[in-house]
């Protein structure tokens, strides 16, 4: 079975002098955590997450993740399917087999 891949925005309070990065510094540290981007918008960090399971990445979300301190809120976005990575297309594309239509 493939690995479950989640991307997480998280809500953070900054911190006077150090922003997001400590709260950023102790989210990367963690083996599960594949990558982890400041953003705008809603929220503030966008957090790349790896497991087994679908149950093991919410179990990290609700016991790692959300306990932090100055995490105000997470949104989990699962991956469901892969259309494009790296510039390469993944799917292929089906041929159209509909019959031609002439007025």
């Amino acid at each position: 079975m493939e690995d479950v891949l989640a991307f997480i925005t998280v809500q953070v309070s900054p911190a006077r002098d150090v922003g997001f990065d400590d709260v950023a510094a102790r989210i990367y540290r963690y083996p599960e955590v594949v990558a982890v981007y400041l953003v705008s918008g809603g929220y503030d960090l966008e957090v790349v997450v790896r497991g087994p399971s679908f149950k093991d990445v919410a179990m990290f979300v609700a016991e790692k993740l959300s306990v932090l301190d100055r995490v105000n809120s997470t949104a989990t976005h699962f991956l469901l399917r892969r259309y494009k990575e790296d510039g390469e297309v993944l799917v292929e594309q089906e041929e159209d087999r509909r019959l031609a239509v002439t007025p």
